[in-house]
């Protein structure tokens, strides 16, 4: 119960920014994300966008090799769970990126 009204906290938080930002002008603007893992078998991220704007989320394995992807066009925002449990043991990377640049990372344990 604490995750999920942490998660929907840190959503409404994020939308409001994201609509008091625009300033009614369009353009292309960084996507807000927030990358938090509240246990060891899955990892939660949240992107607020601009509807339209192409946001890549990858899980990547210590070694680089995408094991998971999502592209997120259409939606505002989106709250997305990743659940380890089919992966082995390690050290993974979750990278969200952006018109072909990476606007965040973090480095996860299982």
């Amino acid at each position: 119960m604490k995750t999920f009204i942490f998660a929907t906290a840190i959503a409404m938080m994020l939308s409001i920014s994201l609509q008091a930002s625009t300033g009614g002008k369009t353009g292309t603007m960084k996507a807000k994300v927030h990358i938090f893992q509240t246990n060891t078998e899955s990892v939660d991220v949240y992107v607020a966008k601009i509807p339209g704007q192409l946001v890549k989320v990858t899980i990547c394995s210590a070694s680089g090799t995408p094991l998971m992807k999502t592209r997120i066009k259409k939606q505002g925002s989106r709250y997305l769970r990743y659940h380890l449990n089919g992966l082995p043991a390690g050290s993974y990377d979750v990278l969200v990126e952006q018109n072909g640049e990476v606007i965040s990372e973090m480095k996860i344990q299982k």
